[in-house]
């Protein structure tokens, strides 16, 4: 390994000028007290940051207690001087440049790591920290890692404007800190991974030893998005938060991406046969890749030629000592959305009863259409006037399929179906709603739209990816409108929408699909998206008092007052201990959240249960007339749904959760533990625990005795 190093000097005007930034604003992603640089040093109160080993390794020591981070493995069981080779200089290097040939165009990624190849290392002062510019000389990439010290750790920046590429190759992904969690197997402790509504894997887990390492798109990809997967086709995970962490039994930290998540991954990879070492690491894209179209038979990558202008930042949050389970990550995590105003201090609302209205859609005939009509307006209302007098708890609703031609018609939108009872019955179902305090919003889809209807461009206002498809599902049946036709398509049905007494909109898919186009009228980043779906849910917010956004990604938790679609579990991957309820101690006293319809569980006595640990909105969807008029349309899925079959489930399902509900509404999630085999211990800020027992039989835990498939409060 060739180095060349390239020694900054610190002006002494800047230093001083800097200094006092520091001093003055005492803040930066949670930085407090004055931070001083010195050569390639930054020191705080609490920690000294250093870049040591040729700048290829970061060094955090806490000067409290004298622990020492490093971003070369924190396993304190680990002997790095037995490792040699491609190993041993992957472990050692604080990063991973992964480029392409643009001009050979057969999508071959090479990856670089920083030791073992030559480099040219600069060291610079930023405005709040320190930063070294990297020329990875063999790949003819320069990348600048930034860094800033803060009360509770340290921060990364990537710049994505600072690279330069000067050789044959371009850059395509950059993987940060990949052994910061490091950790042999067999130690007690364990990773954290935003998969679903989280997922640690267990260090002394045997499952997890020769598992594929495993990358999750934050928000997902889009190509693979369960709007236009098949029923049948393998879901991806769902990624709602850009947060992952590792615990090394007392010590720990989490860490979050602030900067650019839109376009980021978080990797974990578990350990082989060949190297029993686990990690888990945050990778940055400078660019995407898409299958090729003129090649078949196999998959050859195209990657852009220009290269994303994105700016990576990732936090380390170092944990007290004994405060390091994933639940303590997880309020950690919470703490910090709310001091930067990305999730509010407070719940909206308390306790509620979340009902969807299916109301009609299409059943596509060899001749003609028929308009399947389960759930009028005046057939809402009266399903209202019934729950009204049987329930004390407050009624959401939302309709769905109430639209001019129904269900997945979009974007056409008003009149209100006329079989339905058109305007007018909207008019009265919405006035009724609002003089008995029952909160009615309108299920509006503005991001898909099927292929065989009217209203839109199939060359101007749809989704293309960068080879040059639309982007579609596996039928080409659906359509995805691009950010900007979506968000003109909202300001157009806005002003109809403001004519009715509502409370608020549904906004389908808004928190759950996240996208760009490479469409020639209208190319749109991922992150002018996020900004257009924020605008979406702010002014739906301030027009009607509400929003529910379908799907929870954390763009949407600033704005709505209830999430829909919150996962229960992980996904299910061999490498995965057990699933967590991490987004939900996260999100829980400040945006409601729904999951399954009770009426669509294949086990509606566990799914309560899981409600209860979880701290769910009891939530329904239903009908007035049977589904079975559904059977032949494009919604077949509600199978069963009637209200008059549902009613004393209903009824009973708000009877046994208010007490749990009473106690626990307003509370933040702080705790969450295994207490005995199938029986869960959840805490709040308030000092209520809910133990929670999926035994089918009565189990005791300490003085409590916990009937079979039951739940008691602990005060």
């Amino acid at each position: 390994m060739k180095i060349k190093k390239i020694e900054g000097r610190f002006p002494g005007k800047l230093k001083r000028f800097l200094g006092w930034m520091a001093l003055s604003l005492c803040l930066w992603l949670g930085m407090a007290g004055r931070v001083e640089a010195a050569g390639t040093t930054l020191e705080n109160d609490r920690y000294k940051l250093e870049l040591i080993n040729e700048y290829s390794e970061v060094q955090l020591t806490d000067k409290e207690t004298g622990e020492i981070w490093s971003s070369t493995m924190n396993d304190p069981t680990f002997d790095l001087s037995k490792v040699k080779g491609r190993w041993s200089n992957k472990m050692r290097s604080l990063f991973t440049m992964n480029v392409t040939d643009l001009r050979i165009g057969v999508g071959n990624v090479i990856s670089y790591d920083l030791v073992g190849n030559e480099y040219a290392a600069a060291p610079y002062e930023t405005a709040y920290g320190l930063g070294v510019q990297y020329d990875i000389v063999p790949a003819g990439v320069k990348v600048c890692i930034e860094f800033a010290l803060n009360e509770d750790g340290f921060s990364v920046k990537v710049p994505s404007e600072k690279i330069e590429e000067y050789g044959a190759f371009s850059a395509v992904s950059i993987d940060l800190l990949p052994f910061f969690a490091g950790a042999a197997d067999g130690q007690d402790g364990y990773f954290f991974y935003p998969d679903g509504s989280g997922a640690i894997m267990r260090l002394d887990d045997p499952s997890h030893v020769g598992e594929a390492a495993m990358s999750y798109n934050i928000y997902g990809d889009i190509q693979n998005n369960q709007n236009l997967k098949g029923r049948f086709e393998q879901a991806e995970a769902s990624v709602l938060l850009p947060v992952f962490g590792a615990n090394y039994g007392k010590k720990g930290f989490v860490s979050y991406i602030t900067k650019g998540e839109e376009s980021s991954q978080i990797t974990i990879n578990p350990s082989s046969m060949v190297m029993k070492v686990n990690f888990i690491y945050p990778s940055f894209q400078f660019r995407r890749g898409f299958d090729d179209p003129r090649v078949k038979g196999q998959s050859v990558k195209k990657y852009d030629n220009e290269q994303l202008m994105t700016e990576y930042e990732v936090h380390y949050e170092i944990l007290p000592e004994g405060k390091a389970q994933y639940a303590d990550m997880a309020v950690a995590y919470r703490e910090y959305l709310m001091a930067n105003g990305l999730m509010p201090q407070e719940g909206r609302h308390g306790l509620s009863l979340s009902l969807d209205f299916f109301m009609g859609v299409i059943e596509q005939g060899l001749i003609l259409d028929t308009f399947q009509n389960v759930t009028s307006f005046a057939q809402a209302q009266e399903i209202l006037e019934d729950l009204k007098s049987s329930v004390d708890t407050p009624l959401e609703v939302s309709l769905l399929g109430w639209t001019k031609s129904g269900y997945g018609t979009e974007p056409k939108f008003f009149p209100a179906n006329s079989k339905l009872g058109g305007n007018k019955g909207l008019t009265a179902l919405a006035k009724y709603t609002r003089e008995n305090g029952i909160n009615l919003s309108l299920g509006a889809n503005f991001l898909t739209a099927r292929a065989d209807v009217s209203g839109y461009s199939q060359t101007t206002d749809i989704v293309f990816l960068g080879n040059y498809q639309v982007l579609t599902n596996k039928r080409s049946s659906i359509r995805v409108i691009s950010p900007d036709t979506a968000y003109e398509n909202y300001e157009s049905f806005m002003k109809k929408a403001q004519k009715y007494e509502l409370s608020g909109l549904k906004l389908e898919n808004i928190g759950d699909m996240l996208y760009y186009n490479y469409g020639e009228r209208s190319p749109v980043l991922a992150s002018e998206c996020k900004e257009n779906w924020k605008k979406m849910l702010s002014e739906t917010r301030d027009a009607f008092g509400s929003v529910t956004s379908e799907g929870g990604n954390l763009y949407v938790l600033a704005y709505a007052d209830t999430v829909t679609q919150i996962p229960t579990e992980d996904l299910g991957y061999q490498m995965t201990t057990s699933e967590v309820p991490f987004y939900q101690i996260v999100v829980h006293g400040s945006v409601r959240y729904t999951g399954e319809a009770l009426n669509l569980s294949s086990d509606a006595e566990k799914l309560r249960l899981k409600w209860i640990e979880y701290g769910y909105t009891p939530y329904f969807e239903i009908t007035y007339e049977s589904a079975e008029k559904l059977v032949n349309t494009d919604y077949n899925e509600l199978f069963t749904s009637s209200y008059k079959d549902w009613k004393d489930d209903i009824v009973a399902t708000c009877q046994e959760l208010k007490p749990a509900w009473d106690a626990i509404q307003d509370a933040k999630m702080v705790s969450h533990e295994k207490v005995a085999e199938n029986v869960f211990c959840t805490g709040y800020d308030n000092g209520v625990k809910i133990y929670v027992n999926y035994n089918q039989q009565a189990v005791a835990v300490g003085d409590m005795e916990l009937e079979a498939m039951s739940w008691e409060v602990s005060r």
